[in-house]
């Protein structure tokens, strides 16, 4: 049977000591981070490993996560820092292109240079474009896993990145548009040659690896190509790394999680920690990369093919560190014996893969309503948000709502996105009338408005009868009383009506809580059946009923 509670009821189960609720979380995340880390690490045991250590660590510090409904974004926010730590442990260099597609771990083999494009559809080309997202740099292929495959978005996904909103914003954007054209250029590549004779022409002799420069011919003419660009669209890669099938953690991983965590000293001492506010883990610190000794094997190095292109990890907050060693008649003439040399790896910024884009628009914060009426029975009732801006924008609730709750008296909205602020109020205790109170909410575009909050606490009179019933023997005239109460003053008249051999209504007389009236029935024998009406000045109504008879009793 499937777990139906929500994140935060099993954090708060465990945290109560109920143990299972620890298998309960696993089997509903570890598909997704044991998805990851294999994308990641590149390596199946590696990535058990990493799986084992974040739910090792999670069992050990959960109580430390503020917020339980972000059970979520806080296990990835530990996946990356098992992942990068890891990486930085092992020190690999990561291709910044997509040169070799056979170099993804347990990944698919790339496909033939000249398979027909609908031959390579669906699942064959999304497992194609996954091992090539290989190649991404670490940064860039963490955003993409998480947000494409994992479906974290906004705040969450910054808090799982360790950057910003308005970082994370930047860095998906960005992300999107490497893979756009990188990916793209491959996929079109593999599936548009039928489509298209003149890029058939262009890859003619093709082998099938993807170097730089079929990456790049293949951009330029995609760009200037209506059919190719659609193929590319078609066949979007953002799509396919989405549709692309997981990896799965090993059968037996659940129960060796699960027997240790807990345990004293089971959850490994990483350097890393938790910060107060949220509970999430800190990033690593910057890695600083070492010099590197280069002798002649540096040289020959730098002789081959015109250049090299390093890519180092850091710890994971910059993505990888990137260095260039050009070609040089110095070092294409030094000789294999040549002393060793201090070579010091700095950053680079790659901005050669970044295409030119149009600045982005501001975030904009719009409201739907100036009102928010709950009328007399409404419990709650919601208040859209909106940024039709490029760019994430913040908003806050001033001013007192009480005796309404709000869901929310703050956020991050993300471009294009909406937010729903619910608006609540509980009637039990309140008394009747009306009820309103006043908020703003501003944006941090400079925008605000002011939102009037409105409801009615209704509630009718409460009656009783008096008397008659049953058998009231021979009578020309039966006498009727009720008695009623009401928070509201009680309007007149209070009407009595009566069906059965004769029919027939009459005001009642009010005296402070009763009021009291005459059934006219000419002794006529049978049964009656009568109503009371009470009113109150709200509007609220209340009727009663009763019956008698008249005969012999």
């Amino acid at each position: 049977m499937p777990e139906l509670r929500t994140d935060a009821q099993l954090v708060t189960a465990y945290l109560g000591g109920e143990r299972s609720a620890l298998a309960d979380i696993y089997d509903r995340f570890s598909p997704g981070l044991y998805d990851t880390a294999a994308a990641m690490l590149r390596d199946r045991h590696e990535a058990a490993d990493a799986m084992q250590d974040v739910f090792l660590i999670a069992a050990e510090r959960l109580g430390q996560l503020r917020d339980p409904a972000r059970l979520k974004p806080w296990l990835y926010a530990i996946l990356r820092n098992e992942v990068y730590r890891r990486s930085r442990k092992r020190g690999r260099a990561l291709p910044t292109d997509f040169s070799s597609l056979g170099h993804g771990a347990e990944m698919a083999a790339p496909v033939a240079p000249d398979a027909e494009g609908e031959a390579i559809a669906g699942a064959e080309l999304a497992e194609l474009v996954r091992s090539a997202a290989c190649g991404l740099d670490e940064r860039d292929q963490l955003v993409l896993e998480l947000s494409v495959r994992q479906g974290l978005q906004g705040a969450d996904l910054a808090a799982a990145l360790g950057v910003s909103a308005e970082q994370s914003y930047t860095l998906v954007h960005r992300m999107r548009d490497r893979v756009d054209r990188s990916l793209g250029a491959l996929v079109v590549a593999r599936a548009g040659r039928k489509d298209c004779p003149e890029l058939d022409a262009l890859l003619k002799g093709w082998d099938g690896e993807f170097t730089v420069l079929i990456r790049k011919r293949v951009a330029r003419h995609v760009e200037d190509c209506p059919q190719c660009e659609h193929t590319k669209r078609r066949v979007a890669p953002i799509a396919l790394l989405g549709a692309a099938p997981a990896f799965a953690a090993p059968a037996g991983l659940r129960d060796l999680i699960l027997a240790r965590a807990g345990q004293p000293g089971a959850a490994p001492r990483h350097a890393y920690r938790f910060d107060a506010d949220g509970g999430f883990p800190r990033l690593l610190r910057r890695l600083h990369l070492p010099t590197m000794i280069l002798g002649g094997a540096l040289a020959v190095l730098l002789g081959v093919g015109g250049g090299v292109l390093l890519v180092a990890n850091g710890d994971g907050t910059d993505g990888p560190s990137v260095t260039t060693a050009p070609t040089t008649a110095a070092t294409t003439a030094a000789p294999t014996t040549a002393p060793a040399t201090t070579v010091a790896v700095t950053t680079v910024p790659d901005t050669t893969s970044l295409p030119t884009t149009a600045p982005l628009a501001p975030g904009a914060l719009t409201v739907d309503a100036a009102i928010v009426d709950l009328g007399a029975s409404a419990t709650s009732r919601a208040l859209d948000l909106h940024n039709p801006g490029e760019q994430p924008i913040t908003f806050s609730v001033d001013g007192n709502p009480a005796p309404f709750v709000l869901t929310a008296t703050g956020g991050t909205i993300e471009p294009g996105q909406h937010f729903t602020l619910t608006v609540a109020l509980n009637r039990s205790g309140r008394p009747e009338g009306a009820v309103a109170a006043n908020v703003t909410i501003r944006g941090s575009d400079g925008s605000s408005y002011a939102v009037k909050l409105r409801a009615r606490v209704e509630r009718p009179p409460v009656v009783s009868i008096d008397e008659p019933s049953g058998c009231v023997g021979w009578s020309g005239v039966v006498y009727v009383s009720v008695t009623f109460s009401d928070e509201s003053p009680i309007a007149e008249p209070i009407t009595l009506a009566w069906n059965g051999p004769f029919n027939g209504s009459t005001t009642m007389v009010i005296d402070d809580s009763q009021a009291f009236g005459d059934i006219i029935t000419t002794y006529q024998v049978g049964t009656y059946t009568f109503t009371v009406t009470v009113t109150d000045v709200r509007g609220n109504s209340t009727t009663v009923s009763g019956s008698f008879q008249i005969g012999s009793c």
